[in-house]
């Protein structure tokens, strides 16, 4: 099957946002993770055009062929809201690694995604800030001024709120974890705390994959176009 996309590029609050469509039907966004790009999440694509959906992928602000050489998650989440609103209603979405903290934040926001599958998940913003200082040599000093930066910056009821994991209250009526077990990047076991806190959550672990590879496995992929087609049946029988 040969992908063909729709350049559907926007403007979020000054600054353009490449982004990309594929397809026709019920939307499924796409949202990659830090230092990663949209179409990181490619191979995701066929099966969810061969099942009828609509695909929506974007670069997000500083990464890929958007502009800029920073960001953060609330200007990410930003993003989010404005393709819902440019495309939506969203069907589903799929998140990785730092992603899936930009999508809890959308919806968190008041963003309606009723089938959410996170894949690789960090299992909070402390975690991502203990491991960025311990990779860096960063001193406990240093690390508790960032902390204090970043709870500015994002504010301090979302830090505190995502602190730990990402959890969801409202917005959400179906989810679907995925780690893999040899995730030398981030610990499977941040996973299976995200589920406990995520509406009806199914948790599915790899194993062999990795953190990224994790994203190019065609099985992986056939599987959550699976729980996203489970529940289009489910809503076509109510």
């Amino acid at each position: 099957m040969q992908l063909r996309a729709s350049e559907c590029s926007l403007w979020v609050k000054g600054k353009q946002v490449k982004a990309w469509q594929w397809g026709n039907g019920p939307t499924v966004l796409l949202v990659h993770g830090w230092n990663g790009r949209g179409l990181q999440l490619s191979p995701l694509i066929e099966p969810l055009l061969i099942a009828g959906y609509q695909v929506i992928s974007f670069d997000a602000p500083g990464h890929g062929q958007t502009e800029g050489n920073k960001t953060h998650l609330t200007e990410i989440r930003d993003v989010i809201l404005a393709l819902s609103e440019q495309h939506g209603p969203l069907h589903a979405a799929i998140g990785h690694s730092f992603g899936v903290a930009c999508l809890a934040a959308a919806v968190n926001a008041g963003l309606n995604i009723p089938n959410l599958i996170g894949i690789s998940s960090p299992g909070g913003l402390s975690k991502l800030i203990e491991r960025y200082c311990q990779a860096m040599s960063i001193t406990p000093v240093t690390e508790d001024a960032l902390r204090q930066r970043l709870s500015e910056r994002l504010g301090a009821p979302l830090w505190q709120q995502f602190a730990d994991s990402y959890p969801i209250n409202h917005g959400v009526e179906r989810s679907l974890v995925i780690h893999d077990k040899l995730d030398q990047v981030v610990p499977w076991q941040e996973s299976e705390r995200l589920a406990l806190c995520w509406p009806n959550a199914e948790l599915l672990l790899t194993e062999g994959l990795g953190h990224r590879r994790i994203l190019t496995d065609q099985e992986l992929a056939n599987k959550i176009t699976a729980f996203i087609d489970d529940a289009s049946a489910k809503n076509s029988l109510e």
